[in-house]
């Protein structure tokens, strides 16, 4: 099954996120990270997104807002 996620781009981080690093995310995360940060909507791989579960937020270039629905 699929699950959608949304990466925005925040200049704000709140006190009580849940910050990620780039590194932290698993492989397959990672693997998809780039080209989530490019589009507003990505269906992926329910394995990917369990990747960012335990993130609010993940660092890369910038700050990310992560939404998985």
């Amino acid at each position: 099954m699929s699950k959608t996620i949304t990466l925005e781009r925040v200049d704000d981080v709140p006190a009580d996120s849940r910050v990620c690093h780039y590194d932290e995310l698993g492989e397959r995360a990672k693997a998809e990270l780039p080209s989530l940060t490019e589009s507003t909507d990505d269906a992926v791989e329910s394995a990917v997104a369990e990747g960012f579960h335990t993130c609010d937020l993940v660092k890369y270039t910038d700050y990310y807002e992560v939404s998985v629905h």
